[in-house]
């Protein structure tokens, strides 16, 4: 714990690093910290939202007596990285998904001791689903059986399928044991509303005769001529499964391959709920590059048009007194000018496309500027160079743009290709195997070096 606290220490007095190196921290450090906790206890809303808020603030560079604008929404920055998120995880959801693996262990584990117990004290399983709530309920179970009937929870049901033995855990109507998405409740209703074994086991709707297997089915009333055709339907599915016997019935978990219930899967299916993957594709292409994970970063809020430009703190109401760009002093400073267009920037796009013996229009956008710099120009070009180019010439236009800002220090085109290149070169130099060209050699032959 003191290692974790030098490391925070060190990490907000160092803004270098900071955003990189906090995200780090959160994912790696303070969400680690409650697991225990989470696995067993269905946290407090109030509580997620305390620890969210500081989670939030420490992220941005505040602290307990000064706030800092949060530039994503903090939904966005808890979807996966493929998904345009920073992977940092959702308390509320990896609670659930936690909690989830206790009422799989009660769904599948019919013969552990704590299941016995909970099945004497509680009524078990069906009273998790239908059962009342008695005052001798433990705190613990309340919220076990809360958390099983939330709507959000109803996709890790869904993912629960048994594969029926001899039917004797699987109850013939009300569970999932035909491989299909729906119960026999909801695919035949009808049926459903007619029958005497409503609550009853596989086990109890027919016997074995000779090790074959014959339904028994009891209905309240002979069928009706229009419900014939349902009927055949009805009797096709069922007896087109073979039970067996000798083999004990078996609950699967559907989005695993191992078919066990793992915290990971169940928090992948709660986290894709209402998620839309936007710029899915660039994202990708940005965490699987071999740069820092500063620059990575740095990239997410670009494409994102997240950046403290001029344009986006006056929509944040921060008053500037001047939102031209620092370097043209013509238009509006936001990403797409500072970027890509301004006077004083598009001349390094230009130069970088004369490289390749490339000429033509590039958009304003940066998630547009980034997809055909990054899909539409790689054609026979190595893509990791090629695109880690992008990232290092941005990085190198935003760090001289700050220090014109912050330092006075003039912008000068040839300073920024400069800083460029040898950030790319340094990045390849470290993190891609076998790259031992020196820095004149591939700087003198660029050609070459994204081919």
């Amino acid at each position: 714990m003191l290692l974790c606290l030098v490391l925070i220490s060190a990490i907000m007095l160092n803004p270098c690093s900071m955003l990189a190196g906090r995200v780090t921290l959160i994912n790696s450090v303070l969400n680690a910290l409650p697991i225990y906790l989470l696995s067993f206890f269905k946290i407090p809303q109030r509580i997620a939202d305390r620890l969210v808020s500081l989670q939030r603030n420490f992220m941005w560079g505040g602290d307990l007596d000064q706030k800092k604008i949060p530039w994503v929404k903090w939904d966005n920055i808890c979807l996966n990285k493929r998904e345009g998120g920073l992977g940092i995880k959702n308390l509320v959801k990896f609670n659930a998904a936690l909690m989830g693996r206790w009422i799989w262990e009660l769904y599948s584990n019919q013969n552990q001791p704590w299941v016995r117990v909970l099945n004497s004290k509680y009524g078990g399983w069906s009273a998790l689903q239908n059962g009342k709530v008695h005052c001798w309920d433990s705190h613990w179970w309340k919220d076990l059986r809360r958390l099983y009937q939330h709507n959000d929870f109803k996709i890790i049901h869904q993912n629960m399928a048994w594969k029926a033995g001899c039917g004797d855990k699987i109850r013939f109507w009300k569970d999932r044991w035909l491989g299909e998405e729906s119960t026999l409740q909801q695919k035949y209703s009808q049926l459903f509303s007619i029958s005497k074994q409503q609550n009853d086991f596989i086990s109890t709707m027919g016997s074995f005769s000779q090790n074959i297997w014959r339904w028994d089915l009891k209905w309240r009333r002979h069928l009706f001529e229009h419900e014939e055709g349902v009927a055949v339907a009805f009797m096709e599915d069922i007896t087109a499964y073979t039970l067996q016997n000798h083999l004990k019935d078996k609950l699967l978990w559907k989005a695993d391959p191992s078919g066990l219930y793992s915290t990971r899967s169940a928090y992948r299916l709660l986290s894709s709920q209402n998620s839309t993957a936007l710029d899915g594709i660039n994202f990708q292409l940005v965490w699987k590059l071999k740069i820092p994970p500063k620059a990575a970063i740095f990239t997410w809020r670009l494409i994102k048009d997240r950046l403290p430009t001029r344009a986006n703190l006056h929509r944040r109401n921060v008053e500037l007194q001047d939102l031209t760009c620092p370097l043209c002093h013509s238009e509006q400073e936001e990403a797409g000018h500072l970027f890509f267009h301004c006077r004083y920037t598009v001349g390094l796009w230009w130069e970088s496309l004369r490289w390749i013996q490339t000429f033509g229009a590039l958009p304003s956008s940066p998630t547009s500027h980034f997809s055909l710099w990054c899909e539409g120009l790689v054609a026979g070009r190595n893509q990791n160079r090629w695109c880690g180019w992008w990232i290092a010439l941005t990085s190198a236009i935003w760090k001289h743009r700050n220090l014109l800002i912050f330092q006075g220090i003039p912008f000068i085109n040839s300073k920024v290709m400069d800083d460029a290149l040898f950030l790319a070169w340094s990045w390849s130099k470290a993190r891609v195997k076998g790259f031992n060209i020196p820095f004149n050699h591939w700087s003198s032959h660029l050609m070459e070096a994204f081919d």
